[in-house]
Protein backbone atom coordinates (compact mmCIF):
# COMPACT_ATOMS: atom_id res chain seq x y z
CA UNK A 1 0.00 0.00 0.00
CA UNK A 2 1.52 3.46 -1.11
CA UNK A 3 0.61 6.73 0.52
CA UNK A 4 1.63 10.21 -0.34
CA UNK A 5 2.19 13.49 2.22
CA UNK A 6 3.61 15.97 0.16
CA UNK A 7 3.52 20.13 0.91
CA UNK A 8 5.92 23.00 -0.30
CA UNK A 9 8.17 21.99 1.76
CA UNK A 10 8.19 18.54 1.66
CA UNK A 11 7.76 14.90 0.11
CA UNK A 12 7.12 11.66 2.18
CA UNK A 13 6.10 8.64 -0.35
CA UNK A 14 5.46 5.47 1.92
CA UNK A 15 5.44 1.95 1.20
CA UNK A 16 3.22 0.55 4.04
CA UNK A 17 3.07 -3.43 5.24
CA UNK A 18 0.20 -4.75 3.93
CA UNK A 19 0.76 -7.76 5.30
CA UNK A 20 -0.85 -9.31 8.76
CA UNK A 21 1.06 -9.73 11.86
CA UNK A 22 0.13 -10.66 15.32
CA UNK A 23 2.01 -8.98 18.20
CA UNK A 24 4.67 -10.61 20.15
CA UNK A 25 5.15 -13.11 16.72
CA UNK A 26 8.85 -14.12 17.13
CA UNK A 27 10.29 -12.76 13.94
CA UNK A 28 11.46 -8.98 12.71
CA UNK A 29 8.71 -6.42 10.85
CA UNK A 30 8.81 -3.83 8.93
CA UNK A 31 6.37 -1.36 9.29
CA UNK A 32 6.59 0.66 6.44
CA UNK A 33 9.28 2.09 4.23
CA UNK A 34 9.40 5.61 3.34
CA UNK A 35 11.38 7.87 0.64
CA UNK A 36 11.84 11.37 1.51
CA UNK A 37 12.67 14.59 -0.26
CA UNK A 38 12.99 17.96 2.27
CA UNK A 39 13.02 21.17 0.55
CA UNK A 40 15.07 23.88 1.41
CA UNK A 41 14.74 25.77 4.91
CA UNK A 42 12.54 22.83 5.56
CA UNK A 43 11.83 22.09 9.13
CA UNK A 44 9.95 19.27 11.43
CA UNK A 45 9.60 16.85 13.80
CA UNK A 46 8.66 13.37 13.95
CA UNK A 47 5.49 12.14 14.03
CA UNK A 48 6.66 8.56 13.89
CA UNK A 49 4.81 5.67 16.83
CA UNK A 50 7.06 5.67 19.32
CA UNK A 51 7.21 1.72 19.44
CA UNK A 52 9.21 1.80 16.46
CA UNK A 53 12.90 1.89 15.48
CA UNK A 54 13.60 3.93 12.47
CA UNK A 55 16.93 2.73 10.34
CA UNK A 56 17.78 5.61 7.65
CA UNK A 57 20.15 6.91 5.04
CA UNK A 58 20.36 10.29 3.74
CA UNK A 59 21.15 10.11 0.23
CA UNK A 60 21.97 13.79 -0.69
CA UNK A 61 21.85 16.86 0.61
CA UNK A 62 22.67 17.97 4.23
CA UNK A 63 20.72 18.27 7.47
CA UNK A 64 20.88 19.29 10.87
CA UNK A 65 19.13 16.84 13.90
CA UNK A 66 18.24 18.14 17.02
CA UNK A 67 17.22 15.52 19.71
CA UNK A 68 14.89 16.50 23.21
CA UNK A 69 18.00 15.55 24.56
CA UNK A 70 19.51 18.89 23.34
CA UNK A 71 22.44 16.60 20.95
CA UNK A 72 22.64 18.26 17.47
CA UNK A 73 24.49 16.60 14.63
CA UNK A 74 24.69 17.84 10.98
CA UNK A 75 24.42 14.88 8.52
CA UNK A 76 24.87 14.93 5.09
CA UNK A 77 25.26 12.73 2.02
CA UNK A 78 25.70 8.77 2.73
CA UNK A 79 24.92 9.07 7.16
CA UNK A 80 23.63 6.15 8.12
CA UNK A 81 21.62 6.02 11.71
CA UNK A 82 19.45 3.35 13.59
CA UNK A 83 17.72 5.39 16.44
CA UNK A 84 15.07 3.56 18.97
CA UNK A 85 12.48 6.03 19.00
CA UNK A 86 10.77 4.47 22.42
CA UNK A 87 14.08 5.58 24.23
CA UNK A 88 14.00 9.08 25.96
CA UNK A 89 15.00 12.15 23.87
CA UNK A 90 15.20 10.49 20.89
CA UNK A 91 11.88 12.44 19.57
CA UNK A 92 14.01 14.92 16.84
CA UNK A 93 13.63 17.81 14.79
CA UNK A 94 15.20 18.27 11.92
CA UNK A 95 16.29 21.62 9.77
CA UNK A 96 17.01 20.82 6.01
CA UNK A 97 19.02 22.57 3.42
CA UNK A 98 17.62 20.10 0.73
CA UNK A 99 17.73 16.56 1.50
CA UNK A 100 16.78 12.90 0.35
CA UNK A 101 16.86 9.90 1.82
CA UNK A 102 15.69 6.53 2.23
CA UNK A 103 13.87 5.15 5.56
CA UNK A 104 12.56 2.12 7.23
CA UNK A 105 10.19 1.72 10.05
CA UNK A 106 10.59 -1.28 12.77
CA UNK A 107 8.64 -2.94 14.68
CA UNK A 108 10.75 -2.81 18.29
CA UNK A 109 10.24 -6.42 19.77
CA UNK A 110 12.66 -8.44 20.96
CA UNK A 111 14.07 -10.08 18.39
CA UNK A 112 15.09 -6.92 16.78
CA UNK A 113 16.47 -5.86 19.98
CA UNK A 114 18.87 -9.04 20.57
CA UNK A 115 19.87 -8.61 17.33
CA UNK A 116 20.76 -5.30 16.69
CA UNK A 117 22.84 -5.78 20.67
CA UNK A 118 24.68 -8.95 18.81
CA UNK A 119 25.45 -6.78 15.85
CA UNK A 120 26.57 -3.35 17.37
CA UNK A 121 27.17 -4.03 21.28
CA UNK A 122 28.31 -0.70 22.02
CA UNK A 123 24.85 0.64 20.95
CA UNK A 124 23.17 2.08 17.59
CA UNK A 125 25.26 3.08 15.15
CA UNK A 126 25.45 6.36 13.34
CA UNK A 127 28.06 6.57 11.07
CA UNK A 128 28.57 7.76 7.30
CA UNK A 129 28.73 4.73 4.73
CA UNK A 130 31.41 3.35 3.04
CA UNK A 131 29.06 1.67 0.22
CA UNK A 132 25.76 3.33 -0.24
CA UNK A 133 25.12 1.66 -3.45
CA UNK A 134 25.05 -1.67 -1.33
CA UNK A 135 22.71 -0.12 1.41
CA UNK A 136 20.75 1.11 -1.31
CA UNK A 137 19.71 -2.06 -2.92
CA UNK A 138 19.20 -3.44 0.88
CA UNK A 139 16.79 -0.32 1.37
CA UNK A 140 15.00 -0.90 -2.28
CA UNK A 141 14.47 -4.49 -1.61
CA UNK A 142 12.16 -3.93 1.11
CA UNK A 143 10.79 -1.08 -1.08
CA UNK A 144 9.92 -3.51 -4.26
CA UNK A 145 8.80 -6.44 -1.86
CA UNK A 146 5.90 -4.03 0.03
CA UNK A 147 5.02 -2.79 -3.19
CA UNK A 148 4.34 -6.44 -4.14
CA UNK A 149 0.41 -7.81 -4.78
CA UNK A 150 1.40 -10.70 -2.80
CA UNK A 151 4.12 -8.90 -0.76
CA UNK A 152 5.00 -12.01 1.76
CA UNK A 153 6.14 -10.95 5.54
CA UNK A 154 8.88 -13.54 5.34
CA UNK A 155 10.46 -12.50 2.53
CA UNK A 156 10.20 -9.11 3.96
CA UNK A 157 11.46 -9.80 7.34
CA UNK A 158 14.76 -11.46 5.20
CA UNK A 159 15.43 -8.12 3.90
CA UNK A 160 14.98 -6.41 7.25
CA UNK A 161 17.97 -8.92 8.40
CA UNK A 162 19.58 -7.94 5.47
CA UNK A 163 19.65 -4.28 5.05
CA UNK A 164 21.22 -4.54 9.15
CA UNK A 165 23.33 -7.16 8.63
CA UNK A 166 24.89 -4.38 5.51
CA UNK A 167 25.22 -1.83 8.07
CA UNK A 168 27.11 -4.05 10.59
CA UNK A 169 29.60 -5.32 7.50
CA UNK A 170 30.39 -1.34 6.88
CA UNK A 171 30.00 -0.41 10.72
CA UNK A 172 33.35 1.27 10.98
CA UNK A 173 35.78 0.10 14.02
CA UNK A 174 37.58 2.47 13.45
CA UNK A 175 35.97 5.45 11.82
CA UNK A 176 37.48 7.01 8.63
CA UNK A 177 37.54 10.95 8.64
CA UNK A 178 34.25 12.14 7.40
CA UNK A 179 36.55 13.75 3.95
CA UNK A 180 37.67 10.49 3.17
CA UNK A 181 33.87 8.70 3.34
CA UNK A 182 32.51 11.19 1.43
CA UNK A 183 35.10 10.73 -1.30
CA UNK A 184 35.03 7.05 -1.27
CA UNK A 185 31.21 7.30 -1.70
CA UNK A 186 31.47 9.77 -4.60
CA UNK A 187 33.85 7.44 -6.20
CA UNK A 188 31.23 4.03 -5.72
CA UNK A 189 28.61 6.76 -6.98
CA UNK A 190 30.13 7.77 -10.08
CA UNK A 191 33.58 5.82 -11.17
CA UNK A 192 31.69 4.87 -14.40
CA UNK A 193 31.92 8.91 -15.39
CA UNK A 194 35.42 10.10 -17.03
CA UNK A 195 34.30 13.87 -16.49
CA UNK A 196 33.46 12.85 -12.75
CA UNK A 197 36.57 10.86 -11.29
CA UNK A 198 39.21 14.10 -11.17
CA UNK A 199 40.98 14.92 -8.13
CA UNK A 200 39.35 18.14 -8.46
CA UNK A 201 35.64 16.54 -8.71
CA UNK A 202 36.40 14.42 -5.91
CA UNK A 203 38.27 17.12 -3.52
CA UNK A 204 35.05 18.89 -4.38
CA UNK A 205 32.68 16.86 -3.35
CA UNK A 206 35.01 15.51 -0.12
CA UNK A 207 34.72 19.56 0.90
CA UNK A 208 38.75 19.48 1.33
CA UNK A 209 41.78 20.18 -1.11
CA UNK A 210 43.23 18.19 -3.42
CA UNK A 211 46.09 17.94 -0.83
CA UNK A 212 44.77 17.12 1.94
CA UNK A 213 42.13 14.34 0.38
CA UNK A 214 45.64 12.99 -1.51
CA UNK A 215 47.00 12.57 2.36
CA UNK A 216 43.81 11.08 3.86
CA UNK A 217 44.00 8.21 1.41
CA UNK A 218 47.92 7.87 2.09
CA UNK A 219 47.69 7.91 5.68
CA UNK A 220 44.27 5.64 6.39
CA UNK A 221 44.31 3.73 2.91
CA UNK A 222 47.98 3.52 2.14
CA UNK A 223 46.66 4.20 -1.48
CA UNK A 224 46.08 6.70 -3.78
CA UNK A 225 42.86 8.95 -5.50
CA UNK A 226 43.72 6.91 -8.83
CA UNK A 227 44.32 3.42 -7.62
CA UNK A 228 41.27 3.70 -5.40
CA UNK A 229 39.18 4.30 -8.59
CA UNK A 230 40.81 1.89 -10.37
CA UNK A 231 39.94 -0.74 -8.00
CA UNK A 232 36.40 0.20 -7.97
CA UNK A 233 36.41 -0.20 -11.51
CA UNK A 234 38.19 -3.63 -11.81
CA UNK A 235 35.90 -4.85 -9.31
CA UNK A 236 32.88 -4.42 -11.41
CA UNK A 237 34.97 -5.13 -14.98
CA UNK A 238 35.07 -8.86 -13.11
CA UNK A 239 31.56 -9.32 -12.54
CA UNK A 240 30.62 -8.61 -15.77
CA UNK A 241 33.38 -10.54 -17.09
CA UNK A 242 31.55 -13.54 -14.62
CA UNK A 243 28.10 -12.32 -14.73
CA UNK A 244 27.33 -10.99 -17.84
CA UNK A 245 27.59 -11.69 -21.67
CA UNK A 246 28.79 -8.08 -22.75
CA UNK A 247 31.58 -7.50 -25.21
CA UNK A 248 35.12 -5.97 -23.49
CA UNK A 249 33.80 -2.69 -25.46
CA UNK A 250 30.71 -2.72 -23.59
CA UNK A 251 32.10 -3.27 -19.82
CA UNK A 252 34.55 -0.54 -20.64
CA UNK A 253 32.09 2.00 -21.44
CA UNK A 254 29.59 0.83 -18.25
CA UNK A 255 32.88 0.87 -15.76
CA UNK A 256 34.13 4.03 -17.03
CA UNK A 257 37.17 3.65 -19.50
CA UNK A 258 37.23 5.13 -22.66
CA UNK A 259 38.42 2.59 -24.81
CA UNK A 260 38.67 -1.22 -24.76
CA UNK A 261 42.26 -1.11 -24.98
CA UNK A 262 42.94 0.55 -22.02
CA UNK A 263 41.09 -1.54 -20.18
CA UNK A 264 42.34 -4.44 -21.80
CA UNK A 265 46.18 -3.42 -20.55
CA UNK A 266 44.98 -2.31 -17.43
CA UNK A 267 43.70 -5.30 -16.16
CA UNK A 268 46.54 -7.55 -17.68
CA UNK A 269 49.13 -5.32 -15.67
CA UNK A 270 46.94 -5.90 -12.65
CA UNK A 271 46.05 -9.15 -13.31
CA UNK A 272 48.49 -10.67 -15.39
CA UNK A 273 45.82 -12.37 -17.70
CA UNK A 274 43.37 -10.94 -20.30
CA UNK A 275 40.06 -10.26 -19.91
CA UNK A 276 38.52 -13.00 -22.09
CA UNK A 277 41.18 -15.26 -20.52
CA UNK A 278 39.19 -13.98 -17.11
CA UNK A 279 36.40 -14.74 -18.46
CA UNK A 280 37.17 -18.12 -19.88
CA UNK A 281 38.65 -19.18 -16.12
CA UNK A 282 35.87 -17.87 -14.05
CA UNK A 283 33.27 -19.62 -16.25
CA UNK A 284 35.24 -23.15 -16.02
CA UNK A 285 35.07 -22.89 -11.76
Amino acid sequence: MQKVWESTQFKEVYHVNPTHYEPGTPSLRIQSFCHSFSYKSWSGGSEIPRSSMIVSMLLDGKQKVTRLNGTETVESSGYFTILDLSAPGQKFETVSDSAERYFVLYETNSVLKTLLKEMFPAGLPSFYAVDTEKLKICFEAIRDELSRQNADDSRIGGYAYQLLHEAMVQFPEDPLPQPLVLAKNFINNHFRDVHLMTREQIAKAACVSISTLSNLFRTHLNTTIWQTICDKRMENVKQLLTYSNHSIEEIAHECGFTYAYYLAREFKKQFGITPLEYRKRSRLQ
